[in-house]
């Protein structure tokens, strides 16, 4: 079987949020399943050369894209046992940015068509294209248009918020495809507007999220953007299926987890106190990620005596905010603005507790990198998050971080003083580490998952429900 697994972003290449390191991670685990599959993204001028120094040239051609041949050259790199291939276009990816600019319909209905267009320079034809959010979103159509429809599609959406919206005059002067087959309720129509990404999950022959909760989710109007009917009805021939993370990427410390603590508390100037729970958020500063709540009760956080860690960058109001919250509890609250790599595995490695109140959440993986630490979670079920946490129960010593179900501040803080409590009982809280730590979270079964999948769009096999199992 042969997968060409289309992205906008894989790291270490380029990433800029999980779809990036499920792009590294999942074929990774696809290959252990004998699957050949290859990963193909645009070639950024944000790419560091010390990734590119092996790559080989492969050919180019012109296509034609909005009216007039373009230029695409196929360069290919082996990473880690996989095979990149990487579309070259200076005009459309010499950019500073990856996402918003201000001709991204084009930029990216460009990467479509040279994903179809290069098999014959790449020398690898797929039976299976797996394509990724909105920007691959046009793919299946193209395939179709080309009368290539031998080989199949798969649709994964990682963040339904992101959709690839355009004016629907874009339809004659760089899509080029016929507005009266595809513009239309049950075609890219949305509203006044066109969707890439409702294009992906229409006209491919399978779609998938990144949990098995928010695929249920997304069929809801709090949570369907605007397309909770259109799930509803293609229900048939959509699942999810949760993320994983590569171990291998984080691995375990030899020093424990006190010394840890330690060092992190003297590295970011907080007072070093062993016996203080040390809570920490990693996330993007936005809406979506609870900040609002956390904004709401900091001061009601930092009351029951723990020390906080914010590592994150986002909307400047936020930014602002802990920045200045910091100024008031120096010693106890820390605020990094930015993002750091290395810190943020020191962060997930020393503290106790990990923030999580997503007001909706695919995925995410930072709940699962944490747990693999022993720093114990504490997540609003939604989504990925409560497929992958489950709560603790003091009464049979099962679980594995703390969860609330209800959307306001309120209940994050009765959830948080929970954990801080049992936090309290050393010995309650030794066993819930060391469940942490025995949850499987890498991408094993769900490379398992995908390739049943696979072979159900091939025809090998019928049993949907084994999927959505």
């Amino acid at each position: 079987m042969k997968v060409l697994f289309a992205t906008a972003e894989a790291f270490p290449f380029v990433k800029t949020g999980g779809l990036g390191d499920v792009a590294y991670s999942l074929p990774k685990a696809l290959q252990k399943e004998k699957i050949d599959v290859r990963v193909i993204l645009p070639k950024y001028s944000k790419i560091k050369e010390e990734f590119l120094k092996q790559k080989r040239h492969l050919g180019h051609k012109e296509i034609w894209v909005a009216h007039h041949n373009e230029y695409v050259g196929i360069e290919t790199v082996l990473y880690e046992d996989v095979t990149y291939y990487f579309i070259d276009n200076e005009r459309y990816f010499k950019r500073n940015g990856i996402y918003g600019e201000f001709d991204d319909c084009e930029r990216f209905l460009y990467f479509a068509k040279a994903v179809v267009e290069t098999m014959d320079i790449t020398g690898f034809t797929p039976d299976i294209i797996h394509c990724n959010d909105w920007q691959t979103g046009l793919i299946p159509i193209y395939l179709k248009e080309r009368g290539m429809q031998e080989i199949k599609t798969i649709f994964t959406i990682h963040n339904l918020r992101f959709q690839g919206f355009f004016f629907n005059n874009v339809i004659e002067s760089l899509l080029e495809i016929d507005r009266y087959k595809y513009y239309h309720e049950d075609g890219i129509k949305y509203y006044d507007m066109i969707s890439f990404l409702k294009a992906g999950v229409v006209y491919s022959d399978y779609i998938t999220t990144v949990s098995e909760s928010y695929a249920e989710e997304i069929k809801t109007p709090e949570l369907g953007e605007g397309l909770h009917g259109l799930f509803q009805k293609l229900d048939y021939r959509l699942s999810g299926v949760v993320n994983g993370i590569d171990e291998k990427s984080y691995p375990i410390p030899k020093d424990s987890k006190e010394n840890l603590k330690v060092k992190l508390q003297k590295k970011l100037g907080l007072k070093i106190e062993k016996d203080t729970p040390l809570i920490a958020m990693i996330t993007r500063l936005d809406s979506q990620k609870g900040i609002d709540f956390v904004i709401e009760k900091m001061d009601e956080i930092m009351a029951m005596g723990v020390q906080f860690i914010l590592l994150g960058t986002g909307e400047s109001r936020y930014e602002d905010f802990f920045r200045w919250k910091e100024s008031q509890y120096p010693g106890y609250l820390c605020s990094y603005i930015g993002f750091d790599s290395d810190l943020s595995l020191e962060i997930y490695q020393g503290a106790d507790i990990f923030l999580m109140p997503s007001v909706y959440e695919p995925c995410g993986l930072s709940q699962m990198i944490a747990m693999r630490y022993g720093c114990i979670p504490v997540v609003r079920e939604t989504g990925g998050l409560r497929d992958t946490v489950t709560p603790y129960n003091e009464y049979t010593g099962e679980g594995d971080g703390f969860g609330f179900r209800e959307l306001n501040a309120n209940d994050m803080m009765k959830t948080l003083h929970y954990a801080v409590q049992v936090y309290q009982r050393k010995q309650e809280w030794s066993v819930l580490i060391e469940n942490t730590k025995a949850r499987e979270n890498s991408w094993k079964a769900s490379a398992k998952k995908y390739e049943i999948i696979y072979q159900k769009v091939l025809g090998k096999f019928h049993d949907v429900e084994v999927i959505k199992k």
